[in-house]
């Protein structure tokens, strides 16, 4: 089925919506009953554990373990290397722990299962994929784990489910087998109710839902109207509201193509019923732009409470743009706020997904082109205003990743440094050098981080020889 085959047809005005769904009473109803962490609910496989079942932790993107009870900002300063595994190309996706089991893929064309305790190997899987130009296999998409399998795609636009006990392939779905599409798949999926989310970036991007089961496709969603058109790439995960069964997505520009008429869904925040693919509304702040402004950071749903009005809450969807963080009404569309931390220019804003919500607050990275002041700075945003609560440099970009669990932001820089802060102040408390670049982000699961290390250069050349997952333990625990 595709989604939207007439955009007329599918497009529900903001009104309407709420109209027809009554979600206006459900916010009024709910307000006075939302806690103050500025989280959205999590579901039922969650409550309690302390795993990181997939790249958001929970399903809606937050990136914050708050199961997390060991590593905390009393001890974090004594977090130590406890074991590494080394692979043979860079680690540019990060990890999903499920129990005493890890698992990622690797740019040697593998996808791993190794002990959450100790780094030794349980299995890997060749996944059989054409090589790049430099030898290596493009694997971007991080894994989500979902009753005994994981899910991930690769570089050559397959979805793949694995059991994950034996490394055992059940199934893979080609999503765009048009070689002049260039498509891949860098988003990470995320898993629910029996269905895969996932999207492409290629001249036909899209966004699919998948039967959990079979690898079936069950809808699909063109970003573009054609694959004569390129852009609206979607490279990151989706987020998934639980109470009404919404899919959000972000999406890319037209990469400098000019369209000739409208492009509604690139460079757009993306709301859809996840079971039938409607299209219930979109937020675009420019159309057709050709400034490469993409959303590259993933979106996140969360609860914001405002820090004078006492019992007032927002229902929000946020995302990091290259012009800056959007805050929208997650059930309308309409904008809260937007906040800005660095020019933007070719390289500025937020980068891939280097963005977490918690204790109600936004964590957003910005990375801005020299000699503009600093190249790269972080910032906890007041998650209702948007204003800045705290503000520090980085002394280089940050493109990975970050996280927070038990009262601790973690990031890592393209300089290999990997850093704790204090999300109350943005203190330091912990900092450990990797011997190359950090990507693939970080994992925070019972009581242990773990990082991984290893990059590209631009002209497609390994940056170091040495490429592994890292795993840090407080001494004596």
């Amino acid at each position: 089925m595709r989604a939207n085959d007439d955009h007329n047809n599918l497009l529900l005005t903001r009104r309407s919506f709420l109209e027809r769904s009554s979600f206006a009473a459900a916010v009024v109803a709910l307000g006075p009953t939302i806690k103050s962490r500025g989280l959205a609910p999590r579901s039922a496989d969650e409550a309690g554990s302390a795993d990181w079942p997939r790249f958001g932790y929970d399903l809606g993107n937050s990136r914050f373990n708050s199961h997390e009870a060991v590593i905390g900002r009393e001890n974090v300063d004594q977090l130590n290397l406890q074991w590494t595994f080394e692979a043979a190309a860079p680690i540019q996706n990060c990890p999903a722990v499920v129990e005493d089991t890890l698992y990622f893929g690797s740019w040697d064309g593998h996808y791993y299962a190794i002990s959450a305790d100790t780094g030794q190997l349980k299995w890997k899987s060749d996944l059989l994929l054409p090589p790049l130009e430099s030898g290596f296999h493009e694997i971007r998409s991080s894994p989500a784990y979902s009753d005994g399998r994981i899910y991930f795609g690769t570089g050559s636009a397959k979805m793949h489910c694995f059991d994950a006990e034996t490394g055992k392939e059940i199934w893979q779905t080609l999503l765009d087998s048009e070689p002049s599409n260039d498509a891949q798949i860098t988003c990470s999926p995320i898993v629910y109710q029996g269905m895969v989310f996932v999207g492409t970036s290629s001249g036909n991007s899209q966004i699919a839902c998948l039967d959990a089961e079979t690898g079936k496709v069950r809808w699909r969603f063109f970003i573009v109207p054609s694959s004569k058109t390129a852009g609206g790439a979607v490279w990151t995960a989706p987020a998934v509201d639980q109470e009404h069964d919404i899919l959000y997505n972000v999406t890319g520009s037209v990469k400098g193509f000019r369209p000739a008429g409208p492009m509604l869904y690139t460079e757009s925040v993306l709301a859809h019923d996840l079971h039938t693919g409607q299209l219930l509304w979109h937020y675009q702040p420019r159309p057709a732009d050709t400034h490469d402004l993409d959303f590259g950071s993933h979106p996140m749903i969360f609860d914001a409470v405002s820090p004078r009005q006492r019992g007032a809450v927002r229902r929000c969807v946020g995302a990091g743009k290259k012009d800056g963080f959007y805050c929208l009404d997650r059930y309308t569309g309409e904008r809260f706020w937007r906040a800005m931390l660095t020019d933007t220019g070719e390289a500025g804003g937020p980068r891939m997904s280097s963005t977490a919500v918690a204790y109600n607050q936004v964590f957003m990275v910005s990375n801005a082109n020299p000699p503009k002041g600093p190249m790269s700075v972080t910032a906890a945003l007041n998650a209702y205003t948007g204003e800045i609560e705290w503000w520090v440099p980085n002394a280089v970009r940050i493109r990975a990743p970050v996280a927070v669990a038990n009262g601790v932001f973690f990031q890592g820089l393209t300089d290999g440094s990997l850093e704790a802060l204090d999300t109350r102040s943005g203190r330091q408390l912990w900092q450990y050098q990797l011997p190359s670049p950090h990507r693939g982000g970080f994992t925070i699961a019972n009581g242990r981080l773990y990082a991984s290390n290893g990059e590209l250069s631009l002209d497609g050349r390994a940056t170091t020889d040495r490429y592994s997952i890292y795993a840090f333990a407080v001494a004596g625990k």
